[in-house]
């Protein structure tokens, strides 16, 4: 009867884990506005999760690997897209947004230098 018991009991654990989801492969995405303190600085999405307000004009955050949009309140209530960012495994993608621009863009910063434009993809 032990025996039974025993073999209950790992078949228990073996199945909690098998149902456990790995964290999988991330990557970290910094966000910094400019100017760092605007007088209403705009919320910020990533993908649909609303940001908290950076501090001191930085956040960084850890992501799954995979694309992310990056979106501010837009003028008819939905998200606006400002830049996708390409999130790669155990790399920092470093995104500036300029928030004194109506509305506010994103400038990439990639190993050839900055890349500008009015939707860019953000690679680290």
């Amino acid at each position: 009867m032990r025996v039974l018991g025993k073999f209950a009991a790992v078949c228990a654990a073996g199945a909690t884990l098998a149902g456990c989801d790995p964290v999988g492969d991330l990557g970290y995405v910094e966000i910094k506005t400019v100017p760092v303190s605007p007088l209403s600085p705009p919320s910020l999405y990533l993908d649909t999760v609303k940001l908290d307000p950076l501090k001191k004009g930085v956040a960084v955050l850890r992501q799954r690997v995979g694309t992310r949009r990056l979106a501010t309140d837009g003028s008819s209530g939905q998200l606006a897209q400002i830049c996708d960012i390409v999130v790669q495994k155990n790399r920092i993608t470093t995104v500036t947004v300029s928030v004194a621009e109506r509305p506010p863009r994103c400038q990439c910063r990639s190993r050839s230098g900055t890349v500008q434009a009015s939707s860019p993809v953000c690679v680290g």
